[in-house]
């Protein structure tokens, strides 16, 4: 059983990596079940240690799932970046369709965007096979770690620690630098819209990362 995987977007092409969520922890759990207009059904199960795997504890399991958490929620941080990215990127090109004036101002807030976009994720993958000629990106090594995380029989190494660390600080920096464009070059290409009769671009929120 696994907890939900990261938020991704059409057409995202993953090495090594996939988008399944972190395994639960031993436990007591529910399922529902809602089908059309019949009563939901509820039924408890619980997943237990496996006991010919003795020497992995119930702590280590949940150290596991703490860490692959943390992966999930860094995939999903930056897979959300890239989905803003172009949102904002398709509103300015429908702008530069009305008022061609524009499109210079709009071509250089499209370029500041896809500074952090490329940072974020391989834009050039068209197929499963173009990460073996072009290098992936934060959202590619973050997600890859789910196998480090969960493929050994106890808690994740200090190594794996490492390098979550270094890359949430590299994703941190990308999605400040992100945030910084939003605050101020699109507010000052807003301002140009409004200028020219047009709809200001809007940045849609996003559902929350379930903890």
């Amino acid at each position: 059983m696994r907890y939900p995987g990261p938020t991704t977007f059409p057409g995202m092409i993953l090495w090594s990596a996939g988008t399944n969520g972190p395994r639960v922890v031993p436990g007591r759990y529910q399922v529902r079940l809602k089908v059309d207009d019949r009563p939901v059904q509820t039924r408890e199960f619980e997943i237990r240690l496996d006991p010919g795997k003795p020497h992995v504890t119930q702590a280590d399991l949940q150290a596991q799932f703490d860490l692959a958490m943390r992966v999930r929620n860094a995939t999903s941080a930056a897979n959300e970046g890239v989905v803003t990215i172009r949102d904002v990127k398709t509103q300015v090109d429908d702008r530069i369709g009305k008022d061609a004036s524009i499109r210079s101002q709009g071509d250089a807030l499209k370029q500041k965007l896809s500074t952090v976009e490329q940072e974020l994720y391989q834009v050039r993958n068209q197929s499963n096979q173009d990460p073996l000629n072009y290098p992936i990106r934060l959202n590619n090594k973050i997600a890859a770690l789910m196998g480090a995380v969960e493929g050994v029989e106890g808690r994740p190494t200090r190594q794996t620690y490492q390098v979550f660390d270094e890359l949430n600080q590299r994703l941190d920096a990308q999605i400040r630098g992100l945030q910084q464009i939003i605050n101020t070059d699109l507010n000052e290409f807003n301002r140009l819209l409004r200028s020219k009769g047009l709809a200001p671009i809007t940045v849609r929120a996003r559902d929350p990362i379930t903890q």
